[in-house]
């Protein structure tokens, strides 16, 4: 009779522990770090504010993120290792900032000839779930985004490919300092917040940029004309991703809610990007800028010089292992296939 009061007991207080437990675990907040170097009041920017709003929002507050916009938590260039590491539990970026890092997704920063944001997003999903970059295992990714395609902003009008010849164009570096000499023009390696005061001051003759660069940081004001240069024009992909010890440490409901809601934001960033490039659009035409289209014969013209930038990504990154060469066709066939 005494071992099974004695049992019973046990039986009873373990019951206990595990229900509140269960209880302890359904109430306690997991508190999320988000860096990104885009001003707090950037269109882009607002749409990852509001993300995290939208996840507190929807794991009923056991979720809560904290953004630091501006690069106040980390720079831009590291903020991929930051989230590896710890020091941030979300990251967003750009591929772009950080040449030699990303050498599968290389690809994705050179010109495909895509003309939206939106299907750029999906020629990314596509390829990553394709080819599963090694060099994306150490995070989880939650999307992707694309700007809209940057194009060529300058200080005169360019209507042929000899007239880049000499100038200094602007770069974040990279493959795109092949393609800017590939097109006969001279580099320039400048950080963005450096662009309008180079400009300014004639340190560059123009730069590559998707339209919002035009207005959000002023460069209309010093680079008044634009070629559409489509199939030279490369879109910069960029990324949300968690630290993935932190991921691993959430619960299978909230993982969900997560994974849904990036679903979505990929879709949401790529529209934030083409509304924010038509907005942009509207504002330089009021400001009288001169936007010059490339005829079709030209632009191919142009893509017909930058060839070797696809060349040399293909002999460099096959040598090092990494199938460039099916990874190349895959972009060309999806771009064939799904560009209208």
């Amino acid at each position: 009779m005494k071992k099974t009061c004695v049992f019973c007991c046990a039986a009873i207080f373990v019951c206990f522990a595990l229900l509140t437990g269960m209880s302890y675990g359904a109430d306690k907040v997991t508190k999320l770090e988000f860096a990104s170097y885009l001003p707090a009041t950037e269109d882009v920017s607002l749409t990852l504010q509001e993300w995290c709003k939208e996840v507190e929002k929807r794991t009923n507050g056991r979720v809560t993120v904290t953004y630091h916009p501006g690069g106040t938590l980390v720079s831009m260039p590291q903020t991929y290792e930051a989230v590896t590491n710890g020091i941030a539990d979300l990251g967003f970026s750009a591929f772009g900032y950080t040449p030699g890092r990303f050498p599968m997704m290389e690809l994705l920063d050179l010109p495909t000839g895509l003309k939206t944001s939106l299907l750029a997003v999906k020629l990314t999903q596509d390829y990553v779930n394709r080819f599963k970059p090694k060099e994306l295992q150490d995070v989880k990714v939650l999307w992707f985004t694309a700007t809209t395609p940057a194009l060529l902003h300058t200080k005169k009008p360019i209507k042929k490919l000899e007239d880049l010849k000499g100038m200094k164009i602007r770069t974040v570096g990279g493959p795109m300092v092949e393609l800017v000499k590939d097109l006969g023009a001279v580099p320039v390696v400048i950080p963005t917040v450096d662009t309008y005061d180079a400009a300014a001051k004639g340190v560059i003759d123009g730069t590559y940029s998707a339209w919002p660069g035009l207005t959000v940081f002023k460069w209309g004001e010093v680079l008044p004309f634009t070629v559409e240069n489509t199939l030279t024009a490369p879109a910069s992909i960029q990324f949300v991703v968690m630290n993935k010890e932190k991921w691993n440490s959430l619960p299978p409901d909230i993982q969900q809610i997560m994974d849904k809601l990036s679903e979505e934001y990929a879709v949401k960033t790529a529209q934030t990007w083409e509304r924010m490039s038509a907005e942009s659009v509207n504002a330089l035409k009021a400001m009288k800028h001169t936007i010059s289209p490339l005829s079709r014969a030209e632009d191919e013209r142009w893509f017909k010089a930058i060839a070797p930038v696809y060349d040399t990504y293909v002999k460099e990154k096959t040598a090092k292992g990494l199938p460039a060469s099916e990874a190349y066709k895959f972009v060309q066939d999806w771009v064939k296939k799904n560009q209208k």
